[in-house]
C-alpha cells in the first residue's frame, strides 16, 4: 500500500528523502512463466524446484521479475508528475523467483535534485521482495519530475 496520495496535488517538491514504503503485490504464476518464456526467453531452460520441496513449480526468467518490477512501479507511479525515466543503474538479481511466490516493492527516496523551476530529478532505490521479505531484485532509478505549477506555488 502507497503513503503517498495518488491526486494530482502530488508533486517533485513533496518528496521527502530518506522516506521508505513498499507497494505492489505480483503473483508469479506457472502460466504466466511458461508464457513468458515462450515469448521472450525460449532459449531459457524452465528450472523447477527440487520435487518435495514447498512450491515446487518452473522458474521465472530474471527478466520476467524485471518486467514484473517494472508493470508494479508503473502501477504506483501512473499518476505522478513523470516527465521522463532517465536511467537505471546497478541492476542485481539476488535469488531465483519460483511459481507461486508473490513479489512486492521497498522503495526509497535517496536524493532530489532541483533542475529548473519546472523540473527536478528523483533518485531512488527499489528492492523487489519475496512473500518472505527475501530480496529477489534490486535497481536504482533516476526519474525526471515535474514540480508544482508557479500559480500553484504562490496561493
Amino acid at each position: 500500500m502507497s503513503i503517498l496520495p495518488r491526486q494530482p496535488g502530488w508533486w517533485f517538491e513533496d518528496i521527502i528523502v530518506g522516506r521508505s514504503y513498499d507497494f505492489g503485490a505480483a503473483f508469479v504464476s506457472a502460466e504466466d512463466i511458461d508464457l513468458f518464456h515462450q515469448r521472450f526467453a525460449p532459449n531459457l531452460p524452465l528450472i523447477s524446484r527440487e520435487k518435495g520441496r514447498e512450491g515446487a513449480g518452473p522458474r521465472a526468467a530474471e527478466s520476467h521479475v524485471y518486467a514484473l518490477w517494472r508493470r508494479m512501479l508503473w502501477e504506483e507511479t501512473r499518476e505522478w508528475p513523470v516527465l521522463q525515466r532517465l536511467g537505471q543503474d546497478a541492476l542485481r538479481y539476488y535469488k531465483a523467483v519460483y511459481a507461486g511466490e508473490v513479489l512486492s516493492v521497498h522503495l526509497t527516496f535517496l536524493a532530489t535534485e532541483d533542475r529548473s523551476d519546472h523540473d527536478g530529478v528523483l533518485t531512488a532505490n527499489h528492492e523487489v521482495q519475496d512473500q518472505d521479505g527475501l530480496l529477489v531484485m534490486s535497481v536504482m532509478t533516476r526519474t525526471l519530475m515535474s514540480k508544482r505549477p508557479r500559480q500553484s506555488r504562490e496561493a
